[in-house]
C-alpha cells in the first residue's frame, strides 16, 4: 500500500520534477515507451543500480528481495514519471553513445550487428539500442526477445549440468579422502612394524654381544682343556657354537634387509600420500571454481519473473529414488517446499493421500509408476482437487519444465 501511494505521488508530481537532465538520443524511444522493459532492466542495470534508482525516487527497499525490486521498477515504468525518467537517463548515460553510433547503421546492418553481439555475449548496450530504436520492425524486435528468452532457458540447462558435474566432483573428492585415510592407516601400521623391527634389531645386537662374551669365555676354557687332551670334544662344542653364531648373523642380516625394505615402503607411501594431498587440493580448487561459476549463472535466473515458487509444496510421486536429493535441490532452490513419495502403495493409500492433501502441485513420472498407480494418483487428484501433472520421464529437465511453465491457476509464481 505504501508503494502504491508513492507511485501515485510520483505521477502527480511529474510536471514538477526537473532535477534529472535527460540524455538526448535522437531516434531513440524513451524507456517507458519500449516493449522489452523486463530484459532491459534485468540485463542492462546492475542490482546496485536498481536499488539506487528506487532510493532516489523515494521508495523503501528495506527487506525487499531482488525480484521484488525488479518487479517494482517494472510496475512504475508503464508511463512517464520520476522513476521511469531516472531509468531512461541512466540507460542513456551508460549506453547512449553506443546506441547513437548503432543508429547510424541501416536496418539490415543494425540487425546483423545485434545478432553477432548476442552470439559473442557482448550484447548489453546492443540490447538497449535494439529495444529503444523506434524504426525497428516488430518481427525483428520479437526475434531479438526470443534470443534473450531462449538464452535464459539454456542458462538453466547449463546450470543443471554444472550441478551434476559438481555432484560428481564431490563424490570423487570423497573417494580421494577415503583413499588418503587408508594410506594414513597403512603408514601408521608400517611405523608400528618399523618400531618393532628396531626393537628386534636391538635385541639381536644384545644377543650378539652376549654370544661374543660367551665365545671369549669358551676360548679361555678351550685353552685350559687343551692342556688336558680334550681338544676333540671342545672342537665339536666350538663348531656347534660357531654354527649357532652363524645362524644369528644370518637372522640379523635378514632383519636388516626387512628393515631396509620397510623403510623404502614407507618412503614410497609418503610420496604417494603427498601426491594424494596435491590431487585433493586440485580437486578442491576445481570444485570451488564450479561453485563460483554456478552462482554466476544462477544470477541471471533471479531476474526472471518465473524464478521463485513462493513456498508452494510440490509432491513428486515415483521417479528415481537416488535422485531424490537432486529433486529436492531443484524445488527448494527455486523457493518451493519439496515432498516425495516412492510410489509404492502396497501398504495402503493413507500415507499417499495425506501427502496429497498437503500438496499444492503433484508431479507423477509415468515411466517410473505402474498403470494402476497412475490411475490411483489421477483419482486422488480429482478427489482432492489437486493439479496432477503426468510426466513422460523422471528427468530433472522434465520436472523443471513443468514447474516453470505450469498454469497460473494451478501455481502462482512470485
Amino acid at each position: 500500500m505504501q508503494e502504491k501511494k508513492q507511485f501515485i505521488e510520483i505521477a502527480k508530481n511529474d510536471s514538477l520534477c526537473q532535477d534529472d537532465q535527460e540524455v538526448n538520443s535522437p531516434a531513440l524511444l524513451k524507456f517507458w515507451e519500449i516493449d522489452l522493459k523486463c530484459p532491459v532492466v534485468g540485463m542492462c542495470l546492475t542490482f546496485s543500480e536498481q536499488k539506487r534508482l528506487l532510493r532516489k525516487a523515494g521508495f523503501s527497499i528495506k527487506m525487499k528481495s531482488p525480484f521484488e525490486i525488479h518487479e517494482t521498477l517494472l510496475a512504475c515504468s508503464e508511463k512517464e514519471n520520476i522513476l521511469s525518467r531516472r531509468i531512461d537517463n541512466m540507460l542513456n548515460r551508460k549506453f547512449g553513445d553506443e546506441a547513437v553510433s548503432l543508429l547510424e547503421l541501416d536496418l539490415k546492418e543494425f540487425i546483423s550487428h545485434c545478432k553477432a553481439a548476442f552470439e559473442t555475449g557482448d550484447c548489453i548496450g546492443v540490447l538497449w539500442a535494439a529495444a529503444a530504436r523506434s524504426d525497428l520492425p516488430a518481427e525483428y524486435r520479437r526475434e531479438l526477445f526470443g534470443i534473450i528468452h531462449m538464452d535464459m532457458h539454456w542458462s538453466a540447462e547449463q546450470n543443471i549440468r554444472l550441478r551434476q558435474d559438481l555432484t560428481s566432483q564431490k563424490k570423487e573428492l570423497s573417494r580421494m579422502r577415503q583413499g588418503i585415510k587408508e594410506v594414513i592407516r597403512g603408514n601408521r601400521t608400517l611405523k608400528k612394524e618399523n618400531e618393532r623391527l628396531r626393537r628386534d634389531k636391538t635385541e639381536l645386537k644384545a644377543r650378539l654381544a652376549s654370544a661374543e662374551i660367551e665365545k671369549a669365555r669358551f676360548k679361555e676354557e678351550l685353552s685350559e682343556l687343551k692342556s688336558q687332551n680334550l681338544a676333540v670334544k671342545l672342537d665339536q662344542e666350538n663348531q656347534g657354537l660357531k654354527n649357532g653364531l652363524d645362524a644369528l648373523f644370518g637372522e640379523l642380516k635378514e632383519r636388516k634387509r626387512q628393515v631396509a625394505s620397510l623403510i623404502e615402503q614407507t618412503r614410497q607411501l609418503s610420496a604417494e600420500l603427498e601426491r594424494q594431498r596435491e590431487e585433493n587440493r586440485r580437486i578442491r580448487k576445481e570444485a570451488q571454481e564450479i561453485i563460483e561459476e554456478f552462482f554466476t549463472l544462477k544470477r541471471c535466473d533471479e531476474s526472471c519473473p518465473s524464478f521463485d515458487l513462493c513456498k508452494k509444496r510440490v509432491l513428486i510421486i515415483g521417479g528415481i529414488t537416488r535422485m531424490e536429493s537432486l529433486y529436492r535441490q531443484l524445488i527448494e532452490g527455486n523457493g518451493g517446499i519439496f515432498d516425495y513419495h516412492n510410489g509404492y502403495i502396497k501398504r495402503g493409500l493413507k500415507n499417499l493421500e495425506c501427502r496429497f492433501r498437503r500438496a499444492d502441485v503433484v508431479l507423477c513420472p509415468v515411466s517410473c509408476n505402474s498403470h494402476a498407480a497412475c490411475s490411483i494418483i489421477k483419482n486422488l487428484g480429482k478427489k482432492h482437487n489437486k493439479p496432477v501433472h503426468m510426466l513422460a520421464n523422471s528427468s530433472l529437465n522434465a520436472i523443471s519444465q513443468v514447474i516453470w511453465n505450469v498454469d497460473k491457476d494451478q501455481i502462482t509464481l512470485n
